[in-house]
């Protein structure tokens, strides 16, 4: 007796979306049969099953961190081992560093660092500095001054402190700081303080409003990437070591361990010298005003007003910054947990080919610069493009009457940055053949390390090939300046 098979219609998204989804989400195998479905069972079965894969893909990528970095998890429970962490590569921690800012939590972070930097002006000596340096004098010096520092610091995140462009961003950093410092006008705890916020204040952010906090892994890599550049800009430490526990000789100290310090010493610094003055209010002033400049007029009450919510009592009073109203900051606090709630369960993670590059790769071969791509007060450095002239964000700037890139013939540099010359316009193109010995002497110092045969952290061989050589199959570099 012959018989004849008939084949079963192949599932809904045939082999693709089980390629795509992870097994525990595949519809149900009921769905493969010829039935009629309504739209409601449709999206009974498919919401839930869309929730479930973002869930999934959201930790993603901190699930492979494991894979990536096995060396730093105990293999049995995948925790984080802490010994381990103590010997993390700076390649390593700059691979992670990168993920967190760019991948993981891009706009926070960002916004972060501007704010770690705005808190530096509740110290008085900081404060009474600038206003002195005449920066803040103006609206177009003082939004200069803060991008070309913004710009700066995101040289610093994004490229390799031993990469030649992140040494050249730290080096011109140290040149501009090094008159006021030799002047005795920079304090040594100020510099320590302003490195602090860079290091801690994104975590705070990211803990606060983001989807997910900053695991152990990742706090010790922003621990261990900061804490060198520190080194590198020569900021001492010995003032944090009665802030943690005292370590034998030749014991190594993670990244984990160097925030903490950090943390505890910042609060205390910040009881000893965060209170009221006069330059304070002034360079707050500036500040705000400066940060609502692209608000259309009607709404830079409301926008003061969130300022002050994200500041917190302790900061307002040393700034003298009026008190958002109850609605302001039950206003501004529903919609970031709204954010975080949608981007936690109905956004897909950002993928690689999502990432948007704030900065510049390469130099642009028409003017040998490099350009900044995203702005929030003038647009220096912004390349005018179609879409930045006219898209959504160009034309509410317009509106605002804020100029747009392009605007202004040359004024605001369209044409993009070079390193050695950000700053004060007065010292633009000064310091070149200083800032070029500041870093081949930082090259010199990996030869000589190299030389004697010092290794990179975690039992290397010298081209990185030890413990360290996790990222992406191992880096053949050594840190610079270790």
């Amino acid at each position: 007796m012959n018989t004849t098979t008939t084949p079963s219609p192949p599932p809904i998204g045939g082999g693709l979306l089980s390629t795509l989804m992870p097994s525990f989400l595949i519809l149900p195998s009921f769905l493969s049969l010829n039935l009629p479905l309504s739209w409601t069972t449709l999206l009974t079965i498919l919401l839930p099953s869309y929730l479930l894969l973002i869930r999934y893909l959201r930790f993603q990528r901190l699930r492979s961190y494991r894979h990536q970095f096995p060396h730093y998890f105990h293999p049995s429970s995948g925790a984080p081992n802490h010994a381990a962490l103590r010997k993390m590569t700076l390649q390593d921690a700059h691979a992670i560093l990168l993920s967190l800012s760019q991948r993981e939590f891009p706009y926070l972070y960002s916004r972060s660092l501007f704010f770690a930097l705005f808190k530096t002006y509740a110290i008085p000596s900081i404060s009474s500095l600038l206003l002195s340096t005449g920066q803040l004098a103006s609206p177009a010096t003082a939004s200069k001054r803060a991008i070309d520092t913004e710009v700066l610091m995101m040289e610093i995140v994004i490229n390799p402190p031993w990469s030649r462009r992140g040494l050249e961003a730290l080096a011109r950093m140290n040149w501009l700081h090094q008159r006021w410092q030799r002047a005795g006008r920079i304090r040594e705890g100020d510099m320590l303080y302003t490195l602090s916020m860079f290091a801690l204040e994104p975590g705070r952010w990211i803990g606060r409003w983001e989807w997910r906090g900053v695991s152990e892994l990742e706090r010790n890599a922003v621990g261990v990437v900061w804490r060198e550049v520190g080194g590198l800009m020569g900021i001492g430490y010995e003032d944090l070591e009665r802030f943690g526990e005292k370590k034998g000789k030749g014991e190594e100290e993670s990244g984990l361990e160097w925030m903490d310090k950090m943390e505890k010493w910042s609060e205390w610094y910040e009881d000893q010298e965060m209170k009221y003055a006069e330059s304070n209010e002034l360079v707050a002033k500036h500040t705000v005003d400066l940060l609502l400049l692209t608000l259309p007029k009607f709404l830079r009450g409301v926008g003061r007003g969130f300022i002050g919510v994200l500041m917190g009592g302790k900061l307002r009073r040393a700034m003298n910054f009026p008190e958002p109203t109850q609605w302001q900051e039950t206003l501004l606090t529903s919609f970031l947990y709204l954010r975080r709630f949608l981007l936690l369960h109905l956004s897909p993670p950002r993928f690689e080919w999502m990432v948007f590059h704030k900065l510049d790769k390469d130099v642009d071969p028409a003017t040998g610069k490099y350009h900044y791509n995203i702005y929030q007060l003038d647009p220096w450095y912004v390349k005018p493009t179609f879409w930045g002239r006219w898209g959504p964000a160009a034309l509410l700037r317009r509106l605002s009457g804020a100029p747009v890139p392009g605007d202004g013939g040359s004024r605001y540099q369209p044409e993009g940055y070079t390193i050695s010359e950000m700053g004060p316009e007065r010292l633009k193109g000064q310091g070149k053949g200083e800032i070029e010995e500041m870093v081949k002497d930082l090259e010199r110092r990996r030869l000589e390390t190299l030389a004697k045969g010092g290794g990179c952290p975690g039992g290397g061989d010298g081209n990185g090939a030890g413990a360290g050589a996790g990222t992406g199959g191992g880096l053949k570099r050594c840190p610079m300046g270790l």
